[in-house]
C-alpha cells in the first residue's frame, strides 16, 4: 500500500492503541452531514408527487435514467482516485464535495416557480450532479480515505462503530420529527425549502470538517519525487484485477441490495397515510431504529468474538424474520414495531460498516492479484449503493404509477393500495432472502490470517 508516517517515538499514527474522542468526532462529521442528505433525498418521490403534483411514473423513470450517467462518472472517479497522489493525500482532496452535494440539494428542493415540464428538467439535473458528481467523488473517496487514516482494523471498525452510532442516531431523531413536519408545514413547497435551507448550510459546514482535521498518515510510493518509485498501474491492469477479485462483486452486490431494501422505505409515508391511515404514526417506526446505534457500539466486541462474515450473515437471517413479521401483522402496531426493528438493524453491518467490509476486499485483490486496487472498488461500491436507491425510489413511482396511484386523492384505489403494501413488505422480503445467499458466499475471515501474513510479508521485501 505504501509508507505509514510515525511519531517522535516511531509509533504509526493510524495504529495508536486509543484513538482520542475528538479525532472520532471529527471523522463523523462528513457523515452526519451526508447521512442527513440521504434521508431528504429518500422523501424525494414523496416530495415530486405529493408536493409538486408530478407524475409518479415520470419521476420513477426519471431517477432510474440518471443511473445511466452515474454508470460513467462512478467508473471515471474510481480510476481518477486511484491515480490520485497529491499533497494533501490520495482521498481526502475530494471531500471538498460535500458543500457542492448540499447547494445542489437546496437548489432541487426550490423548485415548484417552474413550469410542470421546467421541474421534471431541474429536479434531473440536479438530482444527476448530486449523485453522478458530489457523491460519486465523496463515495469512491471514503473507504480509500479511511483506510490511509486509520492503519489497523480494530481502529477502522472503532471509528466506523462511532460514525455509525452518531449518524444513527441524529437520523433517527431527524425520522422521529420528520412525520411532524410532514403533517404541517410539509404540506406546502415553501414548507419543504425553508427546511432543506435550514438544514443544508449548516450541515455543509459541518461537514466539510473532516477534511480540516482528519490527515491521511499512509503515503504512496507513487508521492516520492523518484520516477522510479511510481507505483501506478494502467487502468486495464486495474480493472482486470477487479475483475478477479470475488469478494468484491459480493459485497457491491449485497451494497446494491441493502440500498434497494434501505430506500424502500419511500413507501413507508405511503403506507402509513393510505394503509394505516395516520402519518404521524409514522414517528413510531422511527424510534426502533434508536436499537441500532446500540448495536454500533459493540460492532467491535461482535466483530472479535464473531468475525465480520458470521456477523453479515446473522444480521441478514434477523432482517428477514423482521420483514415476515410486519407482513402477517399488517397494521397491527406492535408487530410493525417488532418487525421495523429486526428489519431496521439487520442492514447495519453492510449500510454502516462497508468501509470495513471493502477494504478486506482491496487486500484480498492484492492478496490474489498482486494489484491494489482502491479507488475503483469503492467507487464501484459507491455506484451499486446509488443504482440501489434510484431503483427503489424509481421502483416506488414506477409500480404505483402502474397501480393506478394518484398523489392528488384523499383515497387510493385497491390496486394502489395493493402495491403499496406489496412495496412495504413482500419485495423486501425478496431482496433480503438473495442477500441472505450473498451473505453466505462472503467468507473471507476463513483466509484472513494467511491472506494478512502473506501481504506483510510483501510490504516489507
Amino acid at each position: 500500500m505504501g509508507k505509514t508516517k510515525v511519531n517522535e517515538k516511531g509509533v504509526p499514527y493510524g495504529a495508536r492503541q486509543k484513538v482520542p474522542f475528538w479525532f472520532n468526532l471529527a471523522w463523523t462529521t462528513r457523515g452526519i452531514s451526508a447521512g442527513l442528505n440521504a434521508v431528504l433525498m429518500m422523501n424525494l418521490t414523496f416530495f415530486c408527487t405529493d408536493i409538486l403534483g408530478l407524475k409518479a411514473t415520470t419521476v420513477g423513470l426519471m431517477f432510474v435514467g440518471s443511473k445511466v450517467i452515474d454508470a460513467l462518472t462512478d467508473l471515471v472517479a474510481g480510476v481518477i482516485i486511484d491515480k490520485t497522489h497529491s499533497r494533501l493525500g490520495k482521498a481526502r482532496p475530494y471531500e471538498i464535495f460535500i458543500i457542492f452535494e448540499w447547494m445542489f440539494t437546496i437548489l432541487m428542493f426550490n423548485s415548484s416557480g417552474f413550469s410542470e415540464t421546467g421541474k421534471y428538467i431541474w429536479i434531473f439535473i440536479m438530482y444527476v450532479l448530486i449523485n453522478a458528481v458530489c457523491s460519486t467523488m465523496l463515495g469512491a473517496a471514503d473507504s480509500v480515505y479511511l483506510s490511509r487514516v486509520f492503519t489497523t482494523q480494530k481502529n477502522q471498525i472503532g471509528v466506523m462503530s462511532f460514525n455509525g452510532a452518531c449518524v444513527y442516531i441524529i437520523s433517527i431523531a431527524f425520522n422521529i420529527i420528520f412525520p411532524q413536519f410532514l403533517a404541517g408545514a410539509g404540506t406546502t413547497a415553501a414548507g419543504w425549502s425553508q427546511l432543506v435551507i435550514t438544514l443544508g448550510i449548516p450541515l455543509a459546514i459541518i461537514g466539510i470538517l473532516r477534511f480540516l482535521f482528519c490527515k491521511e498518515v499512509v503515503t504512496d510510493t507513487a508521492d516520492t519525487k523518484s520516477p522510479e518509485k511510481k507505483s501506478d498501474h494502467s487502468t486495464k491492469e486495474m480493472f482486470g484485477a477487479l475483475l478477479k477479485n470475488k469478494y468484491a462483486f459480493i459485497v457491491i452486490g449485497l451494497m446494491f441490495l441493502t440500498f434497494v431494501v434501505n430506500n424502500m422505505s419511500a413507501a413507508t409515508t405511503y403506507y402509513f397515510k393510505y394503509i394505516v391511515g395516520d402519518i404521524g404514526l409514522q414517528s413510531l417506526i422511527g424510534m426502533t431504529g434508536l436499537v441500532s446505534p446500540i448495536i454500533l457500539m459493540i460492532f467491535p466486541i461482535l466483530s472479535r468474538k464473531l468475525g465480520t462474515t458470521k456477523i453479515l450473515q446473522y444480521f441478514m437471517i434477523v432482517g428477514i424474520i423482521g420483514y415476515v413479521i410486519r407482513t402477517i401483522g399488517g397494521t397491527a402496531m406492535p408487530t410493525l414495531l417488532i418487525g421495523s426493528l429486526l428489519s431496521g438493524i439487520a442492514t447495519v453491518p453492510i449500510s454502516v460498516m462497508i468501509n470495513t467490509y471493502l477494504i478486506d476486499c482491496m487486500d484480498y485483490g492484492e492478496w490474489k492479484t498482486g494489484i491494489r486496487v482502491e479507488g475503483l472498488i469503492a467507487s464501484t461500491s459507491n455506484f451499486a449503493s446509488k443504482l440501489g436507491s434510484a431503483l427503489a425510489s424509481g421502483l416506488v413511482g414506477f409500480v404505483m404509477g402502474l397501480a393506478g396511484y394518484d398523489g392528488t386523492l384523499a383515497v387510493q384505489s385497491a390496486s394502489a393500495n395493493n402495491a403499496i403494501i406489496a412495496l412495504f413488505n413482500i419485495v423486501p422480503i425478496i431482496l433480503f432472502a438473495i442477500m441472505i445467499v450473498l451473505a453466505f458466499m462472503y467468507r473471507v475471515d476463513d483466509i484472513r490470517d494467511q491472506m494478512n501474513k502473506d501481504l506483510a510479508e510483501r510490504h516489507q521485501a
